[in-house]
C-alpha cells in the first residue's frame, strides 16, 4: 500500500506534528470572525456644529448593512468641549424615496461607553438615507445634524468568504489524509 505523497512517513512523525498542529491553528484563523469594539465604525462626522453642541457620529457595520446598524454619537458643548451626558438624543433614518422615516432615541444605556450615545435600526430596504440627528439640553437648548449614509444589501453569497471555506475545507482534506496514513503506516509496521 503507498502512502499518501503528502505523508512524511514514520522518520519525520515531527513533520506531521507540525502540519496537523498548522492546520489547525489555519482552521481557527480562517473559521472564527474577528471581534470588534461595540461602536466601532466608520466615522460620518467629527466635531460637527450643532446649535450650542458638537456632535462626532460613527456607524457600524462599515458598509451600512440592513442586519443591525449602529449609530453612536458623542455631544460636547461647542464653547469647552465638555461632554454633555443627560441630553435627549433623536436619531431619524430618512429614505431618499421619502418612505417609511425609522426613529429611534439615541441612550447612553445602549452603548457600552457611556460617554457616547447609541442608537440601533433595523431598516428594511437598502439606498440612500439621510440620518438627522436632533439633540435637546436639560437647559432646553436645541441642536442638529444630519449626513447621507448609504445602506447595502448583504443578503447575496460574499465571496470573500469562498476563499477561507475553501482553503479551510482544504486544510481538514490534508489533516484527514494525514492521520488515516499514519494508522496505515503504523498498521503494516507492527505486522
Amino acid at each position: 500500500m503507498s502512502q499518501p505523497p503528502f505523508l512524511l512517513g514514520r522518520h519525520n512523525l515531527r513533520w506531521n506534528t507540525i502540519l496537523i498542529v498548522w492546520s489547525i491553528l489555519f482552521l481557527i484563523a480562517v473559521l472564527t470572525d474577528p471581534v470588534g469594539a461595540h461602536t466601532a465604525g466608520k466615522m460620518q462626522l467629527s466635531a460637527a456644529p450643532a446649535g450650542p453642541y458638537k456632535m462626532t457620529v460613527w456607524t457600524s457595520p462599515e458598509p451600512a448593512t440592513l442586519d443591525e446598524l449602529h449609530i453612536a454619537l458623542a455631544v460636547v458643548l461647542a464653547e469647552d468641549a465638555s461632554p454633555v451626558l443627560d441630553a435627549e438624543v433623536l436619531v431619524q433614518l430618512i429614505p431618499a424615496d421619502g418612505s417609511l422615516v425609522l426613529e429611534e432615541p439615541a441612550t447612553t444605556e445602549d452603548s457600552e461607553n457611556k460617554f457616547l450615545y447609541e442608537a440601533i435600526f433595523e431598516p428594511a430596504t437598502p439606498g440612500l438615507y439621510q440620518v438627522d440627528i436632533q439633540v435637546s439640553g436639560t437647559d432646553g437648548a436645541t441642536g442638529n445634524t444630519s449626513f447621507d449614509l448609504e445602506i447595502v444589501d448583504d443578503s447575496g453569497l460574499n465571496l470573500l468568504y469562498l476563499i477561507p471555506v475553501g482553503l479551510g475545507l482544504a486544510a481538514v482534506f490534508l489533516l484527514f489524509f494525514a492521520l488515516r496514513g499514519r494508522g496505515a503506516s503504523e498498521r503494516l509496521e507492527s505486522q
